[in-house]
């Protein structure tokens, strides 16, 4: 069964939650056990001490029963809320706080304490005190001497139950306090989870739609943390799908009216021929048409075959060290009869007579050959076509300019698209196949290369890279 991420984040957070205050409460426990029970010490070795104090004298003339002595011990009885007893040097308990408590007067103490007694250290202990007291209390012994000799000891009792009573009430007010904040903690856990689920099932939502071809699908997060980002990111993809959708679209469009071309060129010349409708003396000139229909079908296959085989990793480079000069003047050669018949002014400049470089001498060619007929074709006549290297460091820069409508920026970023016709004023690839700028882009970046477009009033300039030898 599928676990929610709002339940998971819940379960986690809660028991960490639970699990910190769980510790906290026990600390506090703790701390305050010892607060009451050190702070009830303190309170009952200061009063020893005064009692000590007053009960040195009697101890030292032996008048046990000195009024004076059993008043005070009466009215800190009653204050302390404590039993206390003065022993002699002996352990026995020869005065008492309270009327209940005279039948224990004539009793002894253990040996033990009594020695700590005697020895100048103070006693601490919990419980009945050796079942001496009718209920567990934390007491506290304090010697006495007089001129530096043991004389006997003064012993405060407090009922621990109503120390443990004060701790209850303070440890229930500490617990009470952590049960809210614990409450207002999982109030603010449950809203930050809802602010991460929430945005996060948002985008689960989203794909699904986008999932079933609904392109057009964006979110609207603004969580001002990586999950708005990440709404951010998915808006992105949906968008360059939507782009990648048209341009698929427009691909399949532009290959069918690239193919169906001349294929409706083919099949209406051969229905001519059979049908008698085209004379047998002009049939030549038909067939040769529909031969060379038949081979610029060919060509687009070939070309769409071997974009796909570059795409995939598969083109074979054979780097080489070559003269580029030479190669665009055989290139340039090539196209004569293109620029003669447009009567057009084609120049090259080298920045030196030999330029090296270092590639692949037929990918290059390639990518000349396509550079220099795309020029040709979009030059109106009697227009110009520059050739030029330049220097940069340790690469060349080959430009290829030709005059011309000017490209919109727009355009310019799809020129590289498979079957692209651009602007209809422009007539991008009219008569052509569409590939020629694709293949040079895929080429130049299988070389680890760089080319870009410019255009502007009168002009179009293609621009790549060559490591030099």
């Amino acid at each position: 069964m599928r676990t929610s991420i709002r339940k998971k984040l819940f379960i986690t957070y809660g028991i960490a939650i639970i699990t910190g205050f769980a510790i906290l409460a026990l600390t506090l426990l703790r701390l305050l056990d010892q607060y009451f029970v050190e702070n009830r010490k303190e309170l009952l070795y200061e009063q020893g001490r005064k009692v000590a104090q007053e009960a040195a004298a009697v101890l030292y003339v032996g008048n046990h029963n000195s009024r004076s002595l059993i008043n005070d011990l009466q009215v800190l009885d009653k204050f302390l809320n404590a039993h206390i007893w003065v022993v002699n040097s002996e352990g026995t308990i020869v005065a008492v706080s309270g009327s209940n408590e005279e039948k224990l007067l004539g009793k002894k103490l253990e040996e033990a304490k009594l020695n700590y007694l005697a020895k100048g250290e103070s006693i601490e202990s919990r419980g009945s005190f050796g079942g001496m007291l009718s209920e567990p209390s934390l007491t506290v012994g304090y010697p006495v001497f007089v001129n530096n000799r043991f004389s006997g000891g003064v012993l405060v009792h407090a009922s621990l139950m109503e120390i443990q009573e004060s701790f209850r009430e303070a440890y229930k007010l500490a617990l009470w306090a952590i049960l809210v904040s614990v409450a207002v903690a999982y109030g603010i856990l449950y809203i930050q989870i809802r602010r991460i689920s929430n945005p996060l099932r948002e985008i689960s939502e989203a794909a699904k739609v986008i999932a079933g071809g609904e392109f057009q699908k964006r979110l609207d997060i603004s969580t001002g943390d990586e999950i708005e980002e990440l709404g951010r990111s998915f808006n992105n993809m949906a968008e360059s799908l939507e782009k990648i959708e048209e341009n698929r679209r427009n691909l399949i469009a532009n290959i069918s009216h690239d193919l169906r071309s001349p294929m409706t060129s083919i099949r209406g010349f051969i229905e001519g021929i059979v049908d008698g409708t085209i004379p047998e003396d002009k049939r030549e000139h038909y067939l040769n048409i529909v031969l060379d229909e038949s081979k610029r079908l060919i060509k687009i296959t070939n070309e769409l075959l071997e974009l796909s085989n570059m795409q995939q990793g598969r083109l074979k480079i054979r780097m080489e060290a070559f003269e580029l000069n030479e190669t665009i003047r055989r290139k340039l050669i090539a196209y004569e009869k293109g620029i003669t018949e447009k009567k057009l002014n084609v120049t090259f400049s080298m920045f030196e007579e030999k330029s090296f470089v270092l590639s692949d001498q037929g990918l290059i060619e390639r990518v000349l050959s396509n550079l220099i007929d795309n020029a040709v074709k979009f030059t109106p006549e009697k227009g110009s076509i520059e050739i030029r290297t330049i220097e940069k460091g340790k690469s060349i820069s080959l430009e290829v300019t030709n005059t011309g409508a000017a490209i919109s920026s727009e355009e310019l970023n799809r020129v590289w698209e498979r079957f692209h016709k651009g602007d209809a004023s422009r007539g991008l690839y009219k008569g052509g196949y569409g590939l020629g700028l694709a293949i040079v882009k895929e080429i130049i970046s299988q070389l680890d290369e760089k080319i870009w477009v410019s255009s502007g009033e009168g002009f179009i300039k293609f621009t790549f890279t060559i490591k030099k030898a």
